[in-house]
């Protein structure tokens, strides 16, 4: 499966945890869970590095797993996906994404799926 289809059973299922397998589809490669709540991620030298208060993770959530999410949501607004040739159903799939995409600008609701991400990187 791409990664559109996990961000589209984001709304079907509406979890934390397939939210947080999506940050781990996006992520995986750039970060990795320590343990004790510490977290790890790649520099530009190819270094593994504290992610003091998962700063950068928090970050990357803000803004490259919100990425993928808009541009899911766009792409569903536009009508390029279509189910029985139903608009309605675009956008209503359209406006669920980007709830899900407002939430992960949200401190405590990135909390929550950093916490639920940790079994997919250790």
């Amino acid at each position: 499966m791409d990664i559109n289809n996990y961000i589209d059973l984001c709304v079907i299922n509406n979890s934390h945890y397939d939210i947080s397998f999506v940050v781990y589809k996006i992520l995986k490669d750039k970060y990795r869970y320590v343990k004790n709540n510490s977290w790890e991620y790649l520099d530009k030298n190819n270094n593994w590095v504290r992610d003091i208060k998962q700063t950068n993770l928090i970050y990357s959530i803000k803004t490259d797993v919100y990425k993928y999410f808009i541009k899911r949501s766009i792409e569903w607004n536009e009508n390029k996906i279509l189910i029985n040739n139903d608009i309605l159903n675009n956008n209503i799939m359209s406006s669920k994404i980007l709830i899900i995409s407002s939430k992960l600008k949200e401190n405590k609701y990135i909390s929550a799926i950093i916490k639920e991400s940790q079994q997919f990187f250790i």
